[in-house]
């Protein structure tokens, strides 16, 4: 299974791979001085942060990926709150996953292959950008590369007859995986079916398999031990696979569009932790069950009462399926952080590779190399098990985006073919190629097109007007800018609520309380049985003197909401709300 890369001179090899190092990173330095935001998502860092001032993090510890967590928590007991120095440092690591596609194109293919793929990985700018953002998704990517080639080495080893110990190593670098985000489990029975489905000795295959699930299991039986120790709950990784079940297959779910609570990122809105949304379901499962639900049984909770609107509309639920098969190849990102949203807009406008062509072309090298399937095989299962990740999910980038350097090499396989066959004139398989390619390129920038335009301008609305914008601008007391980035989302979006919120607020601090009621009306009209809009509505009425006015809305948010502190202190002053007895 050896490749010619591998019997060429040791510098010229050390002199290809610095080659590519350096490109890569050129091309993802550029993206991050002339194209990328600085820092706005900062979960990791916000509870790294809460750990290391010695803060106990609660539940939310089963929200975070355990790697990912600890590199916050590492990164910030050395360099302290210079997170953009993290994003650096992931840079360098997506550079480095750069070299690990040469060298597995190089192996199951040739050196042309390797490099190929490279360059086509390094030119897609959106694997940049999600590198960019302070997420695990880079780390996935690295190890997931470095336990492909374990796993071919340990193959190669197998058949041959070496220690058995590089599949205890494979093992370890899966159990990384997983350690950093959980569904890197979908590798253990494509790692399995490896050890028993390739040419390797057949004597060897069951001590293989026990060797490579025992280095899972040192990386993730630790994260799980620690999980039972602390809630006496049986985690096995993290305990957001419900409500990540329920986003993708849920109510309202469209397959790009996440099914959501109700009212659910106004809520999120309002507190101080970043991603509440966590909070929030487990907070409600809790509520709709009547029980103190461990995390593990809100997760299940929400898996059952998923699937129970899967099969209350299994003809909805299917097509939702075939959509989100669709939408795993489309052209289009989806995007659910505004700051990534906004630099892909931006990267737009560059010469960069779109993931249309490595997806179009991807698909056509899978047809190539299918004469070549067993030797390949831990490709196909690769974008197999991240296809499957949407299929269970939802099509956001970031759930396809560990497949992208395994279909980089497919890509590269099907253009040097073409290009092979264009050389040697063989006009008629290089038509059929060229055709099918073109068909598949054009299906993935079609494929629910209308769809896509409105999902895409729900994005702008919301992502770029209201949040990077308006709130921006807001929380930078720049009111009358803040207006203006509002009303351009009301524009885009009408029946976005938070915006007229916001809008009414905006106008309020500006004097104009005529135009601040007529938004807070519209809050209360788009979302009645939130206390927000009857709470400001009291605040504006307060502030104009109207002070029966102002009880009466106050009272109508106190309802909605009895535990709203704000509103019950104004209600006190207003003589509306009984003032406690003196202890």
């Amino acid at each position: 299974m050896r490749a010619d890369a591998l019997s060429e001179p040791m510098s010229k090899r050390s002199a290809t791979y610095l080659v590519l190092f350096l490109s890569a990173l050129a091309v993802k330095g550029s993206i991050f001085l002339f194209a990328a935001d600085p820092i706005v998502f900062n979960k990791y860092p916000y509870f790294a942060e809460q750990l290391c001032k010695g803060l106990d993090i609660g539940e939310r510890t089963l929200d975070l990926s355990p790697l990912y967590l600890y590199v916050n928590v590492l990164f910030y007991k050395i360099w302290g709150a210079n997170w953009g120095g993290l994003a650096v440092l992931q840079i360098l690591v997506g550079s480095l996953s750069c070299l690990l596609t040469f060298a597995i194109g190089a192996r199951l293919f040739d050196r042309n292959v390797g490099l190929a793929a490279t360059v086509l990985l390094l030119l897609y700018g959106n694997l940049t950008l999600i590198e960019l953002t302070l997420e695990p998704e880079v780390f996935v990517i690295f190890f997931n590369g470095l336990a492909v080639l374990a796993l071919i080495e340990a193959g190669s080893a197998s058949s041959s007859g070496p220690p058995l110990g590089k599949w205890l190593l494979a093992g370890v670098l899966i159990g990384l995986s997983v350690i950093t985000k959980a569904n890197g489990l979908l590798l253990v029975p494509g790692a399995v079916a490896w050890i028993w489905w390739g040419a390797f000795r057949r004597d060897r295959r069951m001590a293989a398999t026990l060797l490579l699930l025992l280095g899972v299991s040192l990386l993730v039986v630790p994260v799980t031990l620690r999980n039972y120790l602390k809630f006496h709950d049986p985690v096995l990784v993290t305990a957001d696979g419900g409500k990540v079940f329920f986003h993708g297959n849920g109510p309202s779910a469209t397959g790009i569009e996440r099914a959501d609570l109700a009212n659910q990122a106004f809520i999120e809105e309002g507190q101080s932790e970043p991603d509440y949304a966590h909070v929030l379901f487990r907070n409600t499962a809790r509520a709709l069950s009547g029980s103190p639900l461990k995390p593990s049984e809100c997760s299940n909770f929400w898996v059952q009462k998923t699937l129970e609107h899967m099969r209350a509309h299994s003809g909805d639920a299917f097509f939702l399926e075939l959509k989100k098969f669709g939408f795993f190849w489309s052209n289009y990102e989806v995007h659910d952080l505004d700051s990534t949203y906004r630099n892909y807009v931006t990267l737009q406008g560059w010469p960069l590779i779109a993931f249309g062509i490595i997806a179009s072309l991807g698909i056509v090298g899978m047809g190539l190399a299918l004469k070549r399937f067993r030797r390949t095989f831990l490709l196909y299962w690769l974008v197999l098990a991240y296809l499957l990740s949407v299929l269970l999910f939802f099509a956001a980038s970031r759930y396809r985006l560990p497949a992208v350097p395994f279909l980089a090499i497919f890509a590269a396989h099907a253009l040097l073919t073409l290009l092979r066959l264009a050389r040697q004139r063989s006009w008629k398989p290089l038509l059929i190629g060229l055709g099918a390619s073109a068909i598949l390129a054009a299906g993935s920038n079609l494929l629910f097109s209308e769809e896509i335009r409105r999902f895409d301008r729900w994005q702008a609305a919301t992502r770029i007007h209201y949040s990077l914008e308006g709130r921006m601008l807001f929380k930078k007391g720049l009111y009358r800018e803040a207006v203006a980035g509002f009303r351009r989302s009301v524009a885009l979006e009408p029946g976005f609520m938070p915006a007229y919120d916001y809008l009414g607020k905006s106008l309020a601090m500006l004097g104009d309380y005529e135009q601040a009621e007529r938004n807070f009306l519209k809050v209360v009209e788009l979302a009645p049985g939130v206390d927000e809009g009857y709470m400001n509505l009291g605040f504006l009425y307060e502030l104009m003197g109207q002070r029966a006015k102002a009880a009466s809305w106050l009272g109508k948010a106190l309802a909605l909401n009895p535990g709203n502190e704000r509103v019950k202190r104004h209600l006190e002053v207003l003589g509306d709300l009984p003032r406690p007895a003196a202890k």
